[in-house]
């Protein structure tokens, strides 16, 4: 035992100084670049004084500085060859640094709060087969206070927290002390990254902040053994590119005086900053797929799109055409009697005794089952193809559809296959385009939020692509409504001395659905879709062991536990404050039946602060029984972009307050609290009656028109939202009889 002891006590003190020597590794590598970043001979963080005509912004960006280099690397290792010999291989190796510097002047309390904590990646490690990338990062911070002096930020005295309902998200939070309104913050961030047969992450360069920025430029170094694709974007300017003496691309852009602003509200990134987009391969990578668009070296600037497109069909078209064999298999590996279930709905569809379309849309189902539920290791570009394979297996009419990810860039202007998403739809039937159901849990007969309207293409084989080119067969999904993207909210509201006991039902369609998902628990969702797929006489079940069915109950029980908290945070989102006794809150329909396509759930509980006594006389917050409102900045008021609510959308509320015994409303009262406006961008009514002496009803509508609403149209959408902002603080008096 003592021998034991000894050799696990070295062996914990050589763990303990392995550790030692990592950490003195990584200071020693953070200090250098530290020193390296700030010795920096960049004019633009020299620059003291601000421009007269941003002295009332809350900040303002100085200067904004990024580098960015790569440098293709040849490595060797070891695989199994013929009789299982080793064998030397070659490995194909990135090794990258990307640099972040800004010089942010503090203007204001807001800018403060703002700027006085940063946040960035703990270092980590990720292997693959015969492939690993390696990230180390480092965050410098320093203060020019208002006489000039330098104060150096201690960096390492950062905290890793982590964020997530399971911690999964770990980054490394950093407190600014001693920062003051008047100083100016240079802070950078630098990422150093080795990779071996993996592809790096796509670069983004976003030409447009929160604040207006002085002098903003880009410096980047790729070898000429590297393949770089960029694209770009919503009016970026384009680089200028020369070559060094090694014979590198050198990409450089520099802007001055960016005064145009990111809005705090509806807007989107991704599709409307101007920004330029860049992906790098190394394309002697053998183990992660190259596209073939990509499968040269050299720099492209602004690639054809229908090169990109052409990499998503290369490597999917067998799928597309031939995959039949790999939906049977998703379906027997992961359920029980899963082929045999597809099968019959398959030979049920062909004997007439369901249609086309309800055999797609229980298949669709049956595979959002395993999707949604994680039951089976699918991502949503194998969804797209698992279902066209599932549904060519049994014979379905169907074509095959590309589009570009809500959130990325338009088809046409696609720069990597990543950025696209496969879709499904039956010959002839404009009615159904079948996405897959990625962040959300969608009806077959949804739209998924941010597909409507957008351009996309279907899949043709490739001898017909020869004979008429992809570019001249775009097309644009059907556009949206806002009755198709609605959530009613019915509230029962009764008084009970200074508290109010309420029974809400929310009932979601469309896109409003997304903003239910926080309070879906995993047994919601599993028995949602075992429920819908109980029809046509099936019984489905995942395939799992005892130990797996266990663990899954266990989780179901902590499920219940957490929901309970989901529930009070939705409470608290739509009143403004947590309730006083929260006392039951159920999911009714998962909103997966394309006859019924609601996500329906209903809430009860109790407030204790919408209720006031005024003498003999109590003053109820009606207006509190309205979803609180956004309350406006003045800085959202002005606006110079559109504005982008993904997808039009109407907000239905009937709110039925029950009288207390012994009290009257004056009914002419009532009618000074109905509202009325109707415009191009939307609309808000509100009509208050009092329909029996005992209860008063107040139905409301908001509605937005337009899931992009142009800016000339602003001060309208101004007039709905300030009139559904002040209708959140109506009262109205309930009177002693």
């Amino acid at each position: 035992m003592r021998k034991q002891f000894v050799l696990f006590t070295f062996l914990l003190l050589g763990i303990v100084a392995m550790h030692a020597d990592s950490m003195a590794e990584y200071r020693a590598f953070a200090d250098t670049v530290r020193a390296d970043v700030y010795s920096m001979d960049l004019p633009a963080f020299k620059v003291r004084d601000i421009p007269e005509k941003y002295r009332n912004e809350s900040a303002v960006y100085k200067a904004i500085y990024e580098n960015f280099d790569a440098k293709k690397k040849t490595g060797v290792g070891v695989r199994p060859g013929p009789m299982m010999l080793p064998t030397i291989s070659r490995r194909a190796r990135i090794e990258a640094g990307h640099l972040t510097r800004m010089l942010i002047h503090i203007n204001d309390k807001a800018a403060l709060e703002k700027y006085s904590e940063f946040d960035f990646g703990i270092d980590n490690k990720k292997n693959y087969f015969e492939g690993y990338e390696k990230n180390r990062h480092v965050m410098g911070a320093r203060l020019i206070k208002t006489d000039n002096r330098i104060v150096d930020i201690d960096t390492s005295d950062f905290v890793e927290v982590e964020e997530g309902k399971k911690g999964e998200n770990k980054r490394r939070k950093l407190a600014i002390p001693g920062l003051e309104v008047g100083d100016d913050i240079d802070v950078f961030f630098y990422t150093e990254t080795r990779m071996q047969n993996v592809h790096p992450d796509p670069l983004t360069f976003y030409l447009k902040e929160s604040a207006p920025i002085l002098n903003y430029r880009i410096h980047c170094v790729i070898d000429d053994n590297l393949t770089a694709q960029y694209r770009i974007l919503n009016g970026a300017p384009d680089f200028d590119v020369t070559r060094d003496d090694d014979g590198n691309y050198v990409l450089d852009l520099e802007i001055a005086d960016i005064s145009a602003k990111e809005p705090r509200l509806w807007y989107n990134q991704s599709q409307q900053s101007p920004q330029i987009k860049m992906y790098l391969f190394n394309r002697r990578n053998s183990s992660d797929f190259t596209p073939k668009s990509a499968r040269f070296d050299g720099m492209q600037c602004n690639p054809p799109a229908e090169w990109i497109i052409g990499d998503r069909w290369d490597q999917d078209d067998w799928w597309l055409e031939n995959g039949a064999v790999a939906g049977n298999l998703v379906m027997k590996n992961y359920l029980k009697d899963g082929h045999k279930i597809a099968k019959d709905i398959g030979k049920m569809v062909k004997d007439g005794r369901i249609s086309v379309r309800e055999g797609a849309d229980y298949l669709y189902n049956l595979l959002c089952y395993l999707y949604i539920g994680n039951l089976a290791r699918l991502n949503a570009h194998d969804f797209a193809l698992q279902y066209n394979s599932l549904l060519k297996a049994h014979k379905f009419p169907i074509e095959a559809g590309l589009s570009s990810v809500p959130d990325q860039e338009p088809l046409y202007d696609v720069i990597n296959l990543n950025n696209t998403v496969f879709f499904t739809s039956l010959q002839g039937d404009s009615s159904r385009y079948y996405f897959p159901p990625k962040n959300g849990i969608y009806s077959p007969s949804d739209m998924i939020p941010g597909a409507n309207g957008r351009v996309a293409m279907m899949w043709r084989k490739p001898k017909e692509r020869k004979k008429v080119p992809d570019g001249d067969n775009y097309f644009r999904l059907p556009a949206t409504t806002s009755a198709k993207n609605r959530n009613i909210t019915y509230v029962d509201a009764v008084i009970d001395g200074s508290v109010i006991d309420i029974n809400r039902k929310e009932v979601h369609t469309g896109a409003a659905k997304m903003h239910a998902l926080p309070i879906l628990s995993e047994e919601d969702i599993n028995e949602g879709y075992r429920k819908y797929l109980s029809r046509y006489g099936h019984t489905v079940s995942v395939k799992e062991n005892k130990k797996r069915a266990a663990e899954r109950m266990e989780r179901y029980a902590d499920g219940r536990k957490e929901q309970k908290e989901d529930f009070k945070n939705e409470i608290k989102a739509y009143h403004g404050e947590y309730p006083s006794e929260f006392v039951d809150g159920k999911v009714t329909s998962l909103g997966i039946n394309p006859d019924s396509t609601a996500l329906v759930y209903e809430l009860s509980y109790k407030m204790d602060n919408l209720v006031k006594r005024a003498g003999n006389n109590v003053i109820l917050s009606l207006g509190k029984l309205f979803c609180d409102q956004l309350e406006l900045l003045p800085s959202d008021r002005e606006r110079d972009v559109d504005a982008y609510f993904v997808t039009p959308r109407e907000y239905v509320t009937r709110i039925s307050v029950g009288i207390p015994s012994g009290y009257t409303v004056n009914e002419s009262s009532l009618s000074g609290l109905n509202r009325l406006i109707l415009n191009e961008s939307g609309a808000f009514s509100a009509n208050t009656v009092l329909i029996s002496p005992d209860k008063i009803q107040v139905d409301i509508i908001k509605r937005y028109n337009k899931g992009i609403l142009p800016v000339s149209e602003w001060s309208e959408m101004l007039s709905v939202l300030d009139m559904a902002s002040e209708w959140n603080n109506v009262s109205i008096l309930l009177e002693k009889k």
